[in-house]
Parts: structure tokens; C-alpha cells; sequence
């Protein structure tokens, strides 16, 4: 076989071999390399020699021309020779690294953030953690956009906060902070799952960057009760007739949201006249019996049932119903022209939902209802110790308390004066 310097130059001009034939060019600098040529004028890098196993020289494929340059041709050809003399064959080489890289491929795969999220909301749903589904919609939204192929090990702290502070910049600041903590238990529970060595959340890192989570003490005023009330008539534009009963549920029990909007009629006894939100879906984990009052089981009463149905709100007999932020929208919009028909300058600051739930608390001490009575209504955990002794629901006293404060709601609405009306000094509007 002829030898010479192989150039690129004078790749690029080899001609085709003649018809069935092809012919080989050797290469005069690196020993055993050289390019085969076939009549259909298709050039292969090729390497000849004695491979480990062999007694006769063999020739063997380096790669095509073009997919592979003539320097790279060079270098794979002297590490074949370094490989063979330490009695290593090239092709074993080269298909243990295949299998490496498939291995670490499959095993980057396993450890992809969307994988490793499903295998954490499993474990979450398994351990009866309230609020795993809700968790789930969380990470999907915010998370998943940006991780999803990303192997967990791979996301640093600037992803987190990439992320976190996106959040931030839509006015969300309370929103980021809840996700910074979802984030925060997610990687915990990788690095105890040996997923991961170490977590890259930051507290410190998020509380400089987002800030602190302030406390809430928004509590709505005597106009903005009458407003709620008024808008929530059932006649509000854009504001269904399900919607309207659950803000009413809420200013009615000062329950959370979710423990009304989620509520199941098999939690309602309609004799005993009591919601009970069972611990699988209570914060404090045990079930909290709520007093329903008569007013309360006149709108449960108006509530649409669908066959097969187990929700108390559902507006499709299928699903819960959902409050979100285009339903607040319409809320707000309707508060403030109420509010402005008795007063042109009326004003309604920012309030969230759970401000109803800080109304009625506060409310009910401007009742005289002792503050153990009062937070007994809301659900708030009793101490480690009176919850262990004490396994009362305290119906009788919850509902005394409840009873109050609907006919101060009543009063303060303008409705018919009922005989368990108590005098309540006026907040300001």
C-alpha cells in the first residue's frame, strides 16, 4: 500500500477507485493510519494492526471522512496504539465507554427534577401531608418550566432564586416566600432520600434577596362587611351563585378557605347541624367539628347536588370548587362600588381571603367570647398538653359563639334585628 503525508488538501482530491475496486493511501506519519477509498468515492479513516487476541494484523474502521477530521483521525489512531500496548483492545474500550455513558444517561434520567418531584408528591400523599396536591400544582407551575430535564443535582442556588424572584417581580412577595419554603422542604427531603449530597436552598439567601414574611393584620371594616355581604347576594356579575355561598360559609364560621370550598356533604350533618373537616385535610391534624348556624344551613340548603357528587361547592358536580384570583378580581371590583354608593370617596385596601377568618376572630372577642372559646371556632391548636387531655370538640360553647356573631353580622347588614343580637362598638369604615 502506498505511504505518504496525508494533507487535507489532498483528502479532499482522491478520486474514486474504479468500478468493484477501492484502494487504501497509508499515512507516513502516524504508523498503521491511512484512508480507504471506495468507487462510489466514500473515504474511511483506517487503523491496521495486531489487536490484542490476534496473531495477524487486522484492519479496522477509524471513522468516515468528514464526520472525522484529519488531526482527529491522528490523535484516535496514536490512542489506539497507546491502548494495544497495554494489551487493551480498542473496541473493548470503546464499547465499555458506550455502556458508561448510556448508564450515566439512564441514571442522569432517573434523577431528572420532574421524576424526582413525582417520587416526593407520592411520598408526601403516603404521609398524609394535607396540602400535597396543592404542592404538586405549586411546583408545576413555578418549577417545572424551568427544571424539568434538569437532574436535581444539577440545580444550584441561582436556579432557586432564578426562580423565587421571578415570583417577586410579579408583586408576589408572600407567594415567593410560601414556594421559597416548598423549595426549601423539597431538596431536605432529597438529601434524606440520598438523592442528593447537599441541598442548594438558602434561607439566609432568600431572606436578603425576598425579604421577611410579615405578619398579617388586616381585618375588614364595618363597611367592608356590609359590601362583602351585599355583593355576595348572588346577583353580582361574574360572581356565581356557589362562589357568593362560600365567602358567605366563610364570614359565617371564619373558616379557612379551603376547609369550606373542599368541604365534602358527607362532612355534613344537617341534624346535629355540624361541618366536620376531617385531620386528613385539617392543619392541625385531628378533625375540628365547626357549629353550623341557621343562616349557615340555609345556604347549604340552596347549594346545588349533582348525582355522584361528594362536594359541597362544586359548580360541575365533578370537581371543587375553585376561588382564585379572578373571582377575588370581580369580588373587589363589586366591594368597591357598593362601598361607593353610600360614600363616592370610599377606598378598599388590599385584603386576601384569610383576612375574613382574622375578622371573625376579632370580631368574636369584641363579642366577650373567651379567647379559648374563640380560637376552639377557628381550629387554632390548643397546646401539646390540652390536646391530649382534652379530647372535647366543645360544640355546645362554638356554637353559642358562632350564634353571636351571626346576629351582629345580621345587625351590621341592615337585616332583621334576630333576639341574639349583641351591641358591638362601631369600627370605622
Amino acid at each position: 500500500m502506498p505511504r505518504e503525508n496525508l494533507t487535507e488538501n489532498r483528502l479532499k482530491a482522491l478520486k474514486p477507485a474504479k468500478a468493484g475496486q477501492r484502494y487504501d493511501i497509508m499515512d507516513g506519519i502516524v504508523p498503521g493510519m491511512g484512508i480507504r477509498v471506495t468507487d462510489k468515492g466514500q473515504k474511511t479513516f483506517i487503523f491496521v494492526s495486531r489487536f490484542p487476541g490476534s496473531s495477524n494484523p487486522t484492519r479496522r474502521a477509524l471513522g468516515e471522512y468528514g464526520a472525522l477530521t484529519l488531526e482527529a483521525a491522528r490523535i484516535k489512531a496514536r490512542e489506539w496504539h497507546g491502548l494495544i500496548a497495554k494489551g487493551i483492545d480498542p473496541r473493548v474500550k470503546a464499547d465499555e465507554e458506550r455502556e458508561t455513558a448510556t448508564r450515566a444517561a439512564a441514571e442522569k434520567r432517573d434523577k431528572s427534577f420532574e421524576t424526582i418531584l413525582d417520587r416526593f408528591i407520592k411520598a408526601r400523599r403516603r404521609d398524609g401531608i394535607r396540602k400535597a396536591d396543592e404542592d404538586e400544582r405549586d411546583f408545576n407551575r413555578e418549577c417545572l418550566p424551568a427544571w424539568q430535564g434538569k437532574a436535581v443535582g444539577d440545580i444550584r442556588s441561582a436556579d432557586v432564586m432564578a426562580v423565587l424572584e421571578k415570583i417577586n417581580e410579579r408583586g408576589k412577595q408572600r407567594q415567593a416566600l410560601n414556594m421559597a419554603q416548598k423549595i426549601g422542604t423539597f431538596f431536605s427531603w432529597c438529601v434524606d432520600d440520598e438523592v442528593i449530597e447537599v441541598s442548594p436552598f438558602r434561607a439566609k439567601k432568600v431572606r436578603t434577596t425576598i425579604g421577611e414574611k410579615a405578619s398579617r393584620e388586616r381585618v375588614l371594616t364595618d363597611a367592608e362587611i356590609k359590601a362583602l355581604w351585599t355583593v355576595t347576594a348572588g346577583s353580582t356579575k361574574g360572581l356565581g351563585s356557589v362562589e357568593a355561598s362560600v365567602y358567605r360559609l366563610l364570614l359565617l364560621t371564619g373558616q379557612r378557605l379551603n376547609d369550606i370550598a373542599q368541604a365534602s356533604w358527607s362532612e355534613v350533618d344537617l341534624e346535629r347541624k355540624t361541618l366536620t373537616v376531617p385531620a386528613a385535610r385539617f392543619k392541625s391534624g385531628r378533625d375540628h367539628v365547626v357549629p353550623l348556624t341557621d343562616e349557615a344551613i340555609e345556604i347549604i340548603g340552596k347549594l346545588p347536588r349533582f348525582k355522584k357528587c361528594n362536594w359541597l361547592c362544586s359548580l360541575d358536580g365533578e370537581h371543587p370548587v375553585t376561588i382564585g384570583h379572578k373571582v377575588k378580581l370581580r369580588i373587589d371590583a363589586a366591594m368597591l362600588a357598593a362601598m361607593r354608593e353610600e360614600d363616592p370617596e370610599a377606598q378598599l385596601p388590599a385584603w386576601v381571603n384569610h383576612d375574613i377568618r382574622r375578622t371573625v376572630r376579632t370580631r368574636l372577642s369584641e363579642l366577650d367570647v373567651m379567647d379559648e372559646v374563640a380560637e376552639a371556632v377557628i381550629g387554632h391548636v390548643p397546646t401539646a398538653l390540652v390536646r391530649t387531655y382534652n379530647q372535647s370538640d366543645r360544640l355546645k360553647v362554638k356554637r353559642d359563639a358562632l350564634t353571636r356573631w351571626e346576629g351582629a353580622l345580621a345587625a351590621l347588614t341592615g337585616r332583621a334585628q334576630a333576639s341574639n343580637v349583641l351591641a358591638m362598638p362601631a369600627r370605622a369604615s
